[in-house]
């Protein structure tokens, strides 16, 4: 007997769902294998592509001008475009964060029809930017070659230099999808889909969410892939290796980081104090009492002799969000923690590329700082007993986002679906309160996978549904899972 599955022109297997006992799915379940169902991977893309159809034309700008300039130098927006006026645009050489007065990137190289141009390149939200903030009669913006713009523009917009040059434009808008994952939150309510999945056995569950999982680790594996392809893959890792440090809330400070210290300077012995300082955490008049004292001194004993060439690339203070956060979780132990990755390199590049999640454990778990493995803040007593740099939970985070997706992206098969979860957070709290109607059911399995397919649900259907789960086709999907 078969079922067609509505909408995706797929005939599948049906049969009765076997009710449970005691929780909303049976006890029964199926030994996690390596590969995902098939059909039912096919009949879950076919659905995120109708329900791509719907989104409100270009992505969704973030808001957050320095935000999509860390993703467009990361490579994460691609290398190969059109401009507006019609030529083929590609990226050679990406250049360097500009550490003066101008554009945001210099000494870039363009190719526009087959034709090299070096010079800086200019990322706005809009682009009427260039002309509201006068970069047409800066002097500074003459040898810019191409002007990024985010949103796509209701009129055409010409940018142009002092010298009446155009420079050649390209809008993120009309091109593949490049908004942030997180870039909105769909109301924390029980979505259409809330009773559908309750009635699914727990096979059929863990069967749909090893295949959202399979796609979130596709589409992490593609972004290292390009951000490979746009700067090295030692740069593509060490940036990856901190935004993960960044948990929610700093990724951003620590992307940012990672690129305007790239990975040789904070390698050297300055580059604990060059990262300490971009971050802005030296810049308070009076150093504190005690150990963080002499810690600071010695820091800003380097920082002091390379600030003045680096001021505009020190973060305001406000770039950091530090409310919430556990002591040893702060952005200054994740900060010592990048520095003492960067010192040992080689070894935790091998790590990061290995697959092997006890090797990653090892290697990370040995991290060691003379200060930050015995405090959890700069005003903090010494503790009897060393604590961690990266715990347990933070390096299975770092496996799940890094490790994980570039093993799969090279054709190995780890065995992903054994993997055991950390605790659920608040986002995944979200996307419960979303998918469930509440907490997380009892029932499933404490497996990575199980967390990182909800994540990606969320992420197809509830961010990118405008019409409040009225025209979703994941509720139909789930309803016509075959038991």
């Amino acid at each position: 007997m078969t079922k067609e599955t509505k909408g995706t022109g797929l005939r599948l297997p049906a049969g009765p769902v076997a009710p449970g006992r005691g929780s909303i799915f049976p006890v029964r379940t199926r030994p996690p294998g390596k590969a995902v169902n098939p059909l039912l991977r096919c009949a879950y893309e076919q659905a995120c592509e109708a329900g791509a159809a719907r989104v409100a034309e270009g992505p969704p700008s973030a808001g957050n001008e320095l935000a999509w300039q860390a993703r467009w130098f990361s490579g994460a927006c691609g290398r190969a475009f059109t401009t507006t006026s019609g030529a083929q645009a590609i990226i050679i050489d990406f250049g360097e964060w500009n550490r003066e007065a101008g554009p945001d990137f210099v000494r870039a190289t363009v190719q526009l029809d087959g034709r090299e141009h070096r010079g800086a390149i200019e990322v706005d939200l809009a682009a009427s930017g260039w002309e509201q903030h006068h970069h047409a009669i800066n002097p500074d913006y003459a040898d810019v070659v191409l002007h990024v713009v985010v949103d796509r523009p209701s009129k055409r917009h010409f940018s142009r230099t002092l010298h009446h040059r155009e420079v050649a434009q390209i809008c993120l808008a009309d091109h593949h999808e490049t908004a942030p994952e997180w870039g909105s939150i769909a109301a924390a309510r029980p979505g259409r889909c809330a009773a559908p999945l309750r009635a699914l056995s727990l096979d059929q569950l863990s069967d749909l969410l090893a295949v959202a999982s399979r796609r979130r680790l596709a589409r992490k594996g593609a972004l290292l892939a390009a951000m490979t392809e746009a700067r090295g893959v030692d740069a593509a890792l060490f940036e990856a290796l901190a935004i993960t440090l960044g948990y929610k809330n700093n990724k951003l400070p620590f992307q940012l980081l990672a690129q305007r210290v790239p990975l040789k300077v904070a390698a050297s012995a300055c580059g604990e104090a060059w990262l300490f300082g971009v971050a802005g955490f030296l810049e308070k008049p009076e150093p504190p009492p005690g150990g963080g004292r002499q810690e600071i001194a010695a820091l800003w004993s380097v920082w002091w002799k390379l600030r003045a060439a680096h001021t505009q690339a020190i973060f305001p203070r406000t770039t950091w969000k530090l409310g919430g956060i556990r002591p040893a979780n702060h952005p200054l132990r994740r900060l010592a923690a990048l520095a003492a990755s960067a010192r040992r390199w080689k070894s935790v590049r091998a790590a990061l590329e290995s697959g092997d999640l006890a090797h990653l454990q090892a290697t990370l778990g040995s991290l060691q700082h003379q200060f930050w493995s015995f405090h959890t803040s700069w005003t903090s007593p010494r503790r009897q007993t060393p604590l961690a740099l990266l715990g347990p939970d933070r390096v299975r985070e770092i496996y799940a986002n890094i490790v994980l997706p570039l093993s799969l992206s090279r054709g190995q098969e780890p065995p992903w679906r054994d993997l055991p979860s950390g605790p659920c957070n608040a986002t995944l709290k979200v996307v419960a309160a979303r998918l469930f109607g509440g907490p997380l059911p009892r029932s499933l399995p404490k497996r990575l996978f199980i967390h990182q397919g909800l994540l990606q649900i969320y992420a197809d259907f509830c961010l990118r549904d405008h019409g409040e789960c009225g025209q979703c086709r994941f509720p139909t999907l789930v309803a016509d899972l075959p038991a």
